[in-house]
């Protein structure tokens, strides 16, 4: 309920107290009183109280048709105003002249009631003006777009052992060269924008953390440095199910690279002659304690009918399950993980496989890899800059979702949610040369991106909070309760107050790693920009921002919820003292009072 409602509400109960007084009054004296004298005490009672109500609650102020102008960053020095325009600056506008200061777009309005009208100019209303730009009717016309970096888009956290993925937009800079260099300043990867601006550029997590890589972008009359961070989480150990029909490099080296990342691995590999190596089995417990199981066709064939409908039941309870495509896929196989929801089809033909260069040069693959790659045994396995042919079966699945491909843009695994779990197809045959010719990241990168999309899903919490926060600006997190917190760089601890959307501001003094911590697992890691960082992609923001509002509805108009201007309150309260005090001598005269 409003202020405004709960004083009319209490005004209105007040009168018909008021009411039922006098007429117990008029019930019980001994002085009988003339009809007209009950008629106006009983109306006054009313008069009185909406006075009062008017004196709390001024009502707005006529409009007219006056047109207020706003100057914002980048606005010229002089503005060139028409007739009935007032001219009032915000606090991001620099030197106006004949301009008004107002320190946001609502004390602009309140000041200015009798506008009808409103024009921006310069580069855009900042996210503080936004929300009550938008129940204004409002004309903006944009300036060119800013030239340099538009758009930066971070990486989501990743694992320790993965690959990410940086995107940009550079305006203006067909030409130009952009770079992302770790925290150690060495490139890892370089590219050059498209057509469209975009550019997308790429890198490996290595230890679990927070990391803050840069993306430089250099050209013509074009230098720019912007923080790129990179959190890198350790998830709970993951846990893996190997079945193989037969031993053979490609299981050897799963294993070897499971185990060096701390994945819990177990193994079933039929050796022939009824001979099994491994000790895992399929019963329902065990599959309820797997996160990911991984067959090849020949162990997918040999399990039972229970096995197998095992393995579906634990799919569809969250298990992940992918099938190791190493030749044609038959009927039962087909068939069986249709009842997946992954249709399979093929698998008879092979075709190479071409992967996309890890990174632009000899130095950037070496700072990718990180230190000490350079010296291990399997970088003398085979040159850097070339990778080793590889094979994929050409398997048809319609309904799948392609999760890597190659540089051909080729699918090597595939993956459908089935259940509460998922089911995936790996296509490559011998990724294990990779491990071989020295470039046991890749193989990581390839195996790590279908394991951690096909695992079971952690049960972990997290808010949601803007991509690219700045020092000094109000941020919110959502999906938060009362008892998180947030800490800064200085290690000060600032508990959340939320609202009943779940969502709290969250206001940071300075640039730095920041920490959600809080019930439910909640420990996450987010970066705050520096106050004049990203100073083209901002402008780019408040004047994408301003055009999307100036393109709605043209029939609003300027006066709503807080920017609604007040006629003064004065001139009620003088009318409602004046009504009180004469009801008051009214009521004790003897005008209109006769005996019984």
């Amino acid at each position: 309920m409003t202020a405004e409602r709960g004083v009319a509400l209490i005004l209105v109960l007040a009168v018909v107290l008021a009411w039922g007084r006098l007429g117990w009054w008029h019930a019980r004296s001994g002085v009988r009183a003339r009809w007209w004298r009950v008629a106006a005490l009983a109306g006054a009672q009313p008069v009185c109280a909406a006075l009062l109500f008017l004196a709390l609650f001024p009502p707005p102020a006529a409009r007219g048709d006056a047109g207020l102008v706003v100057a914002t960053e980048g606005a010229p020095r002089i503005v060139v105003l028409r007739p009935g325009e007032q001219l009032v600056a915000l606090p991001e506008a620099g030197p106006i002249a004949g301009a008004e200061r107002a320190p946001d777009l609502a004390t602009a309005l309140r000041r200015h009631g009798e506008a009808s009208r409103l024009r921006i100019v310069g580069g855009g209303l900042a996210a503080r003006d936004r929300e009550v730009a938008a129940d204004v009717a409002l004309h903006y016309e944009p300036g060119p777009e800013p030239r340099g970096l538009v758009g930066l888009y971070p990486p989501a956290p990743v694992v320790p052992g993965a690959a990410f993925t940086v995107g940009a937009r550079v305006a203006g800079g067909a030409a130009a060269r952009v770079d992302l260099l770790d925290p150690a300043g060495r490139v890892v990867d370089t590219a050059r924008p498209a057509a469209d601006g975009s550019v997308l550029l790429g890198g490996t997590a290595r230890t679990p953390g927070a990391a803050l890589f840069t993306l430089r972008v250099r050209g013509t009359g074009l230098e720019e440095d912007a923080g790129v961070p990179v959190v890198t989480e350790a998830p709970p150990a993951t846990r893996l199910l190997i079945l193989a029909g037969a031993p053979g490099p490609e299981v050897k080296f799963l294993r070897r690279w499971a185990t060096d990342a701390g994945i819990v691995t177990g193994l079933r590999i039929a050796a022939g002659g009824g001979v099994r190596l491994g000790e895992a089995s399929l019963d329902p417990g065990t599959l309820a304690r797997t996160d990911v199981a991984i067959f090849d066709m020949r162990a997918w064939s040999a399990l039972s009918s229970a096995e197998r409908q095992a393995v579906a039941a634990a799919v569809r309870g969250g298990m992940g399950a992918v099938l190791r495509v190493d030749g044609a896929v038959t009927g039962s196989v087909r068939a069986d993980w249709r009842a997946l929801s992954l249709d399979l089809a093929g698998g008879e033909a092979v075709a190479p496989v071409a992967l996309a260069p890890a990174a632009p040069g000899g130095a950037a693959l070496e700072a990718r890899r990180g230190p000490g790659i350079a010296e291990s045994s399997m970088a003398s396995a085979g040159e850097r800059g070339e990778l080793p042919a590889l094979t994929r079966r050409i398997v048809v699945a319609g309904n799948a979702t392609p999760l890597v491909r190659d540089g051909r843009g080729a699918a090597l695994a595939l993956w459908r949610q089935s259940g509460r779990g998922r089911a995936g197809a790996w296509l490559v045959e011998d990724s294990f040369a990779l491990v071989t010719a020295g470039h046991g990241d890749r193989y990581g990168e390839l195996w790590s991106a279908l394991l951690s999309t096909v695992a079971r899903p952690v049960d972990r919490r997290t808010a949601r909070l803007p991509s690219l926060p700045r020092a000094g600006e109000r941020l919110t997190a959502c999906a938060v309760t009362g008892r998180d917190a947030v800490v800064d760089p200085a290690g000060r601890t600032t508990a959340l107050l939320v609202d009943t959307g779940g969502c709290a501001g969250i206001w940071p003094e300075r640039a730095g790693w920041y920490r959600l911590t809080g019930a439910g697992g909640l420990d996450q890691l987010f970066y705050v920009q520096p106050r004049q960082a990203l100073t083209r992609l901002r402008a780019e923001e408040r004047r994408r921002a301003t055009m999307a509002l100036a393109g709605g509805e043209a029939s609003r108009t300027i006066g709503r919820a807080g920017v609604v201007a007040k006629t003064s309150s004065w001139p009620w309260i003088a009318l409602w003292l004046a009504a009180a005090a004469l009801l008051w001598w009214f009521e004790r005269s003897r005008l209109g009072r006769r005996s019984t």
